[in-house]
């Protein structure tokens, strides 16, 4: 497989990796706002074609026209150019296209049904069907904001860190403690309720119960091993955008 430069323009951070196949050999990040005044030192990185995505609508036409000067062949992933997935979701100009990324790279890795849980500032579900292709998925609060909510809006509760989670506990003897075992038993009970109600439409489809892959926050740290049941792919979106330039160019 050729060597592929990606861009995953987010909301604060965009992020530039370099593929190897399926294998990432070097990435970096920016900031989003910056992404335009960087893109020569990205570009600088390998010589690679470029397969970029972006959540952030004022960011684009500047980028877009930075990569035409750069004469660098690119692509763009969209809901109308999404090579090898078929979107039945109603309103396709509503998904985000890291996440069309992920169903794309989800395909690749382990084909379909599956359904990819990406934990960040919120918590997608992406739901791709064999019959279907992608389908649909769930929204719901990111981590940080169960932690950040309960900080900012009730005086007597701490700010917490990763390094105050202690999944081990029931009973919290402590404040912090209490907090934490809200956040590591409450935010993956929560992930598998959700779940259920993913795999009871997958029976009403006729399929079988779908793969489940974690990204994103959903793939390090102590929601890992709180949800070690499912597989972690941490560069799923960056795999997504590899495998769709390559499909586009056949």
């Amino acid at each position: 497989m050729p060597e592929i430069l990606v861009i995953d323009v987010g909301n604060t951070r965009a992020k530039w990796a370099i593929l190897d196949g399926y294998q990432v050999t070097d990435h970096g990040a920016v900031p989003t706002k910056s992404v335009v005044d960087s893109l020569p030192d990205i570009l600088a990185k390998s010589a690679a074609p470029i397969s970029w995505c972006s959540v952030v609508p004022p960011i684009d036409a500047a980028l877009t026209a930075a990569l035409d000067a750069s004469s660098r062949a690119h692509f763009r992933l969209t809901c109308q150019d999404a090579p090898g997935l078929s979107i039945t979701y109603p309103h396709p100009e509503q998904v985000g296209q890291d996440r069309l990324a992920n169903a794309i790279a989800a395909q690749a890795l382990v084909g379909a049904p599956v359904t990819i849980i990406d934990i960040g500032t919120a918590t997608t579900f992406e739901v791709v069907s064999e019959k279907l292709g992608f389908i649909g998925g769930i929204i719901a609060p990111g981590l940080s904001a169960m932690t950040d909510y309960m900080h900012e809006k009730a005086a007597m509760l701490p700010q917490l860190t990763e390094a105050d989670m202690q999944p081990g506990l029931r009973i919290g003897r402590s404040t912090k403690q209490a907090m934490s075992v809200g956040c590591t038993r409450g935010y993956p009970g929560m992930i598998r309720a959700l779940l259920e109600g993913v795999y009871e439409e997958f029976a009403a489809l006729g399929e079988n119960q779908p793969t489940v892959l974690l990204t994103g926050g959903a793939a390090q740290g102590f929601l890992r091993e709180a949800l070690n049941e499912f597989r972690a792919e941490p560069d799923l979106t960056l795999i997504g955008l590899a495998e769709a330039h390559r499909r586009r160019i056949g």
